[in-house]
């Protein structure tokens, strides 16, 4: 069925912007100032702040737990929460694991309710060509890179990496291991010196991510995100005299007071304190092309 959204207050960052929405069944089919001239069943979003729905980087999903265990950490971690994309990562040390490691979590997430994005984590060491170009053809958007030492940023041949990583370019993301500052500055250096796609900073768990981040992995804007084509996935928080004059990212932490709905491909997950477990309603989002998109700086 087709409805209308009227008033709809939505925060995208830091930017409010008021549209109203034409949705057709799980799809957002127009998002335009006014949408007067259309005769559908109408719903005022004016009492609301209206976002996408976050995106949550999880290293640790308990994807070896029993059904209540996972159910109950989905629910408390991501649902609740208003998110309903998740980034994990398959942990690699050696080379020869990725193929089976890649299976297995594919696998285990066949029951996921959010819609899941698949990065590696890796030490420096597998930073050479033949497993970045096995990271390429299984369209692995994001690398992130636990760090430990300058001696070994140093020992790594950016160049054949920067060659193997092409045209594909999934971002590499820091995981440093030490608190030196200058381990930081020296990932910094390389990064920009040798122009290779990544993130200076590490992406930070279970809070929303960026839109720099998500448009560099490549998410945006098929996820987190509000625009003529995409999926029917938001948020309603509460619109009061707080509410309208924050971003985003302070917004996610009233989720337990401000958040009331929250909207997963169509379909209610939330309302009010009520939420909706689907088990098996997520998907695995295949990036086809990390930072396609790129908001002009």
């Amino acid at each position: 069925m087709a409805y209308i959204i009227d008033n709809a207050h939505i925060l995208k960052g830091e930017r409010l912007k008021d549209l109203s929405l034409l949705i057709e069944g799980d799809r957002v089919k127009s998002t335009r100032a006014t949408l007067n001239m259309y005769k559908h069943l109408r719903m005022d979003a004016d009492d609301y702040i209206m976002t996408p729905t976050h995106v949550l980087l999880d290293f640790d999903l308990p994807l070896s737990q029993p059904f209540e265990k996972r159910k109950a950490y989905y629910l408390e971690k991501f649902i609740e929460k208003g998110s309903t994309t998740v980034i994990t990562s398959i942990r690699v040390n050696r080379e020869r694991e990725f193929p089976h490691q890649l299976k297995k979590v594919h696998s285990q997430l066949l029951d996921c309710p959010l819609d899941y994005v698949l990065g590696v984590r890796i030490p420096v060491k597998l930073l050479n060509q033949s497993f970045l170009m096995q990271c390429k053809r299984a369209k692995i958007p994001a690398i992130f890179v636990e760090v430990n030492s300058i001696s070994e940023l140093n020992e790594v041949p950016w160049g054949w990496v920067k060659q193997a990583m092409f045209p594909y370019n999934s971002p590499l993301i820091p995981i440093f291991q030490s608190t030196e500052k200058k381990v930081r500055k020296t990932w910094t250096n390389i990064m920009k010196n040798t122009n290779l796609p990544s993130l200076i900073d590490p992406v930070q768990e279970l809070t929303p991510l960026s839109r720099n981040q998500v448009e560099k992995i490549g998410i945006f804007p098929m996820k987190s995100n509000l625009h003529d084509g995409g999926e029917v996935s938001y948020n309603f928080y509460l619109k009061d005299s707080g509410t309208v004059k924050m971003i985003e990212s302070e917004l996610f932490m009233q989720h337990d007071s401000k958040l009331l709905i929250t909207m997963h491909k169509g379909k209610v997950i939330r309302a009010g304190k009520k939420m909706i477990y689907r088990p098996g309603f997520g998907e695995y989002v295949e990036i086809k092309t990390p930072s396609f998109y790129q908001s002009p700086t």
